[in-house]
């Protein structure tokens, strides 16, 4: 009788310590794009996501969501891992209802097909794991694991296992969580913007390198998954709207596209779903629209990408379905931009006080730069007035029309010291750190005329938007 009552006191124990090293697996997973997406949709209020975009790292790079949500009024979030197909995919979305009724699904077809040399050619690929590590422990996360990962190791299952070297990386457990008391859930919705673009000297080993030009077909194990899914969605009464985020079309062109789009709007008739092509709405688009990734079967947009089909998708939605969504996120600098919503005064009456001193480190109130030439460098200042600058992020904003405005990056931001400003306002040490210095890629600019903005979010995530009444002309 002892004998049982130790064994299943050391059983508790042994139970309660996986419990708990797993509830604490996050201080130990390095971030990358599969993990980040699910962190930042948990940390989503349930049933508040309008839409949900899911897929793999075509529709996570391919898509700014800031744009989407600006322009529908909508909140949407992006679920996406490396090299996802449908099974996958099924299992996400399955994860993902358990926490919220979005209005629309919007499914990347790249999903159908096998991200690999055999691509499209019909045979099964074995999922490898992508963000498994960060879902939540449940049923689901077993049904999972015995459905598609029987060949991985079980100790992937618990990464406070796998990962065990990465207990002793303090930076990185601080790191984590630092994370999780700030979590990223107001601006981050699972996509990249990436502001790197493909080396031109990539596009000569796309014209010479041999990719074939095989007929494409789907394997039935992977269509099977589609038709759970959709299955899924018709419960839920959720319609689902296909998408195909663009090739590169030096790519595109040496490949049988037309048997692979011929199959997808087949698949989309028969599930009477909307389908969107956009290799066929931009056929053209040139190496500057895309990453610099390797040279191979799978290509990925860059933020001017990112820009282009994310406003003709918006623009899209907004015609094709009538949701009426009303669920403006006013933390973005685009929502302010594409709305043309003038927002240069907080409720209290703070209003946002700056100027741009100088483009490429000359002062002038207007440049025009050829979009081959390289970079523009953008200098200048802004404030909330009688507001400490210690805690507050800064944006350029760039607007050619109501379809391409470009937002600055994170990484194309400088900090600039700026003690000059503090004390013109007489203002002690308040606005010492005002000081922007922006880096931009002219080939990340369409060619056009462009209004500048300065932009300011506060620690609260309010905004405010200035007319810099400055020019950029691209030629």
């Amino acid at each position: 009788m002892k004998t049982k009552k130790i064994f299943f006191k050391a059983f508790l124990l042994l139970l309660l310590g996986v419990l708990t090293m797993m509830f604490f697996n996050f201080l130990i997973l390095k971030e990358n794009p599969s993990i980040s997406t699910w962190d930042a949709f948990y940390d989503q209020e349930e049933n508040t996501v309008d839409i949900l975009f899911i897929g793999n790292s075509h529709i996570g790079n391919g898509l700014d969501l800031n744009i989407i949500n600006a322009k529908t009024k909508s909140k949407t979030n992006t679920l996406y891992g490396y090299g996802q197909t449908l099974p996958q995919v099924y299992y996400n979305l399955k994860e993902a209802l358990k926490y919220q009724n979005p209005k629309l699904i919007v499914l990347e077809t790249y999903t159908f097909s096998n991200i690999s040399k055999d691509y499209f050619y019909g045979q099964d690929r074995i999922p490898k794991m992508q963000g498994f590590e960060a879902k939540k422990l449940s049923k689901l996360k077993i049904e999972e694991y015995l459905d598609l990962y029987e060949n991985e190791e079980v100790l992937n299952f618990f990464p406070f296992i796998t990962y065990h070297s990465n207990w002793n990386k303090k930076g990185l457990v601080k790191e984590n969580i630092i994370k999780k008391l700030n979590p990223k859930s107001n601006y981050y919705f699972g996509d990249v913007k990436s502001v790197q673009t493909l080396d031109k000297k990539k596009i000569e080993a796309y014209r010479k390198k041999d990719f074939g030009n095989k007929k494409y077909y789907f394997s039935k194990w992977q269509l099977s998954y589609f038709n759970k899914i959709s299955e899924l969605a018709k419960e839920k009464n959720i319609p689902i709207l296909l998408v195909t985020i663009p090739y590169f079309k030096e790519y595109r062109n040496k490949i049988n596209y037309k048997h692979i789009s011929s199959a997808l709007v087949n698949i989309a008739k028969e599930s009477k779903y909307n389908y969107i092509d956009l290799n066929g709405v931009y056929p053209d688009l040139d190496y500057h629209y895309f990453m610099n990734d390797a040279v191979r079967a799978n290509q990925h947009l860059n933020y001017k990408g990112n820009i282009l089909v994310s406003n003709y998708i918006a623009d899209y939605i907004n015609k094709e379905y009538d949701f009426n969504f009303e669920n403006s996120n006013e933390s973005l600098p685009e929502y302010f931009l594409y709305n043309n919503i003038k927002k240069n005064k907080l409720n209290n009456g703070a209003t946002i006080l700056g100027d741009i001193n100088r483009f490429n480190d000359i002062k002038r109130n207007t440049i025009s730069v050829a979009q081959e030439d390289g970079n523009i460098t953008i200098e200048g200042w802004t404030v909330i007035k009688d507001q400490n600058s210690d805690d507050k992020e800064i944006f350029i904003g760039l607007k050619n029309k109501n379809n391409f405005i470009y937002v600055s990056r994170p990484e194309q931001f400088e900090s600039r010291e700026r003690k000059d400003v503090s004390k013109f306002f007489k203002k002690e040490d308040l606005y010492d750190n005002s000081g922007f210095y922006i880096t931009l890629n002219t080939l990340l600019l369409e060619k056009g005329n462009y209004e500048v903005f300065m932009i300011i979010r506060d620690s609260e995530g309010e905004v405010l938007v200035k007319k810099s009444n400055k020019r950029i002309e691209i030629i």
